[in-house]
C-alpha cells in the first residue's frame, strides 16, 4: 500500500519544475573491428576539445552498415569556463557538435559541398526537445537541412515552449524544397499531460534525443543510423552555459530500429498505459527486425525485455514513463546500485542537476554501499536565484536536504558538493552483478558475471520522482571502459571548475 501511495505522489506532484529553471529568457530575432583503441584523453582546459571515437569491444565480424561503417560511439560535452553568464563564458562544444551531425544529413563534411540531390531529399533528422530558451544554434540546421530538401522533424513539449522554439515551430512550418514541404514540428499535449507518451497528470516531455540516417563521424566517415542522446537542451542556460554531457552511436541498426520506432511512438502520442516498458514488452516485433542476431552478432533481434539493447555497442537505452518502486526492479538507478558488489576499491560518483527527497531509496542504498567500502561522491546544482531555491530543495545545492541527513549516516563520509551540472550522470567502477532488468547484457571482456566493470549511466532523467516514473525521459548505459573515461575527464573538470563548492556536513 506504501508504494502503491508512493506512485501515486509521484503523479500528483510531477510538474514543470524537473526542468532546469531559468531567468527570464530574452527574447531574440530570430581501426580493426576486434581492437579496441586508447582514447585520447582531452585536456580539461581546453574547452573546445573532443574525444576522440570510440568502436566498442563487442564488434560484428561483419558490421550492419558495411566494413567501411563499423559501429562507433561518440562522446561530447559543455564545460563553460564560468556557468550561467554570458556567451563569452559559454562552451558551445556540444551544440556545435548536433549541429555538425544535422549538417552531415545534407552537406559533405569534407568538402563542404551539398550532397546529391537525391541523397539530400531521402534523408530525415528526427528530434525531440524539452527546452529552447535563448538559443541560437542548432535550430539554424534544422531550418537549412529542411530548404535542403532533408525531411526534419521536431517534437517539442507544450510545458516549456519560449520564442525560440516558436521561431523555429514558425520556420519549419514554412520549410519547402522544389514544392514540398520538408520541415514539420509537433507539440505533445495529452490532456492533462505535457508528454508524448505518458498520460499522467502533471508529466512533461523531457527527452532529448537527435537521429539523422546518414551523416559523418567527427573524423569526417561517412556514417548511418546515428543516435544521439544526453542532458542538454538547445538554449544557452542550459547547453552552453552548464555542464552537460552526450552521447553518439553510429552503425547500430539494431538501436536505430527501436530508437526510431520509439520516436514515432512519441510523435504519435502513442497511448502506452503509463509503462513504456511492459509496452515494449508486448510490441517488441515492432523494436528491430528479423534475423539481426543472425546476420549480426546481436544477442537478440528485438526488445524482448523492454529496454533497446545493442551487445555490438555495449550500450543500453531505457525509456520511460515506467511504474517504478524502489523494490519492484523497473528503476535503472536503483537496478544499477543493487548490481554492485562493495569492495575497498568500489567508486561511485554521481553529477547530478537534481536529487530530491523522492528518491531518498537511492541515497539510503548508497550509505550502504558506502558502509561496505565503496567510496561515493556527488555533486549537485547550486541554485543562485531564490525563486529557483524556493521552487527546489529550499537551499543552494540542489541534493535536497533529507538526502543530506541520509548522507550523514553514512560511516565513510560521502563526498558531496555543488556546483554547476545539468549532467544527470552516474558512474561506477566496481564489481557488478548480472543486470536483471537487461538479462541480454553481455560483460565488456567477455566471459560471465560478475566482472569489475566501467559503467556510465547518463541522459534526461534527473534524481526526481516525477522524471523516474511520469514523464517522458531517456536513460542511456554504457560499459565501454573508453567512454568511461571521457566521462571521468568531465567529471575531474567540473571539480575543477569556478562554481564547485564543498558542502559541510
Amino acid at each position: 500500500m506504501l508504494f502503491g501511495s508512493l506512485l501515486l505522489g509521484f503523479g500528483a506532484m510531477a510538474s514543470n519544475a524537473d526542468e532546469l529553471p531559468v531567468t527570464p529568457a530574452t527574447p531574440t530575432d530570430g581501426s580493426s573491428p576486434t581492437a579496441t583503441p586508447t582514447p585520447q584523453q582531452p585536456d580539461i582546459s581546453d574547452k573546445g576539445s573532443l574525444p576522440q571515437a570510440v568502436t566498442p569491444q563487442s564488434v560484428a565480424e561483419t558490421p550492419p552498415y558495411g566494413a567501411s561503417k563499423p559501429v562507433t560511439l561518440e562522446t561530447d560535452f559543455s564545460r563553460p569556463y564560468k556557468a550561467i553568464s554570458s556567451a563569452a563564458n559559454s562552451d558551445f562544444s556540444l551544440l556545435d557538435d548536433l549541429e555538425r551531425l544535422i549538417e552531415g544529413s545534407y552537406r559533405d563534411q569534407n568538402t563542404g559541398e551539398l550532397l546529391p540531390a537525391s541523397q539530400r531529399t531521402n534523408n530525415y533528422v528526427y528530434l525531440s526537445i524539452s527546452r529552447m530558451e535563448n538559443s541560437h544554434r542548432v535550430g539554424r540546421k534544422l531550418v537549412a537541412a529542411a530548404k535542403a530538401g532533408v525531411t526534419v522533424r521536431v517534437i517539442h513539449g507544450v510545458a516549456s515552449q519560449s520564442n525560440e522554439s516558436r521561431a523555429l515551430h514558425r520556420a519549419l512550418s514554412g520549410a519547402t524544397y522544389h514544392g514540398k514541404h520538408t520541415g514539420h514540428f509537433h507539440i505533445c499535449e495529452k490532456g492533462h499531460s505535457n508528454a508524448c507518451l505518458s498520460g499522467l497528470h502533471g508529466a512533461i516531455m523531457h527527452s532529448k534525443i537527435l537521429l539523422v540516417n546518414h551523416t559523418f563521424t567527427r573524423a569526417g566517415d561517412p556514417a548511418n543510423a546515428a543516435i544521439w542522446s544526453g542532458s542538454a537542451n538547445l538554449g544557452g542556460p542550459s547547453g552552453e552555459r552548464t555542464f552537460n554531457n552526450g552521447m553518439t552511436i553510429y552503425n547500430d541498426k539494431k538501436l536505430w530500429d527501436q530508437a526510431t520506432q520509439m520516436w514515432a511512438d512519441m510523435s504519435a502520442e502513442r497511448n502506452v498505459h503509463d509503462d513504456y516498458l511492459e509496452y515494449v514488452k508486448d510490441h517488441a516485433s515492432k523494436y528491430g527486425e528479423a534475423n539481426l542476431a543472425s546476420n549480426y552478432g546481436y544477442t537478440s533481434s528485438y526488445a524482448t525485455h523492454g529496454m533497446f539493447y545493442s551487445s555490438l555497442a555495449n550500450v543500453t537505452i531505457y525509456a520511460t514513463p515506467i511504474q517504478a518502486s524502489p523494490t519492484n526492479g523497473k528503476d535503472p538507478v536503483m537496478n544499477l546500485l543493487n548490481r554492485v558488489i562493495p569492495d575497498d576499491t568500489c567508486r561511485i560518483r554521481l553529477q547530478e542537476n537534481r536529487f530530491k527527497y523522492r528518491r531518498i531509496a537511492v541515497a539510503q542504498k548508497l550509505v550502504q554501499l558506502a558502509n561496505a567500502g565503496c567510496k561515493v561522491s556527488a555533486v549537485g546544482f547550486e541554485d543562485d536565484l531564490k525563486v529557483n531555491r524556493v521552487m527546489h530543495c529550499q537551499q543552494y545545492i540542489r541534493i535536497c536536504r533529507p538526502i543530506l541527513d541520509v548522507f550523514k549516516n553514512a560511516n565513510q563520509r560521502i563526498e558531496t558538493a555543488w556546483a554547476k551540472p545539468h549532467d544527470k550522470t552516474i558512474m561506477v567502477d566496481a564489481v557488478l552483478k548480472a543486470n536483471r532488468l537487461n538479462p541480454e547484457e553481455v560483460p565488456p571482456n567477455g566471459g560471465t558475471w560478475p566482472q569489475r566493470t566501467k559503467l556510465v549511466q547518463a541522459g534526461s532523467a534527473a534524481l526526481t520522482g516525477s522524471n523516474l516514473v511520469v514523464s517522458d525521459e531517456i536513460t542511456t548505459e554504457t560499459t565501454d571502459p573508453a567512454v568511461f573515461d571521457d566521462y571521468l575527464q568531465h567529471w575531474k573538470a567540473i571539480w575543477k571548475s569556478h562554481e564547485i563548492h564543498i558542502y559541510p556536513y
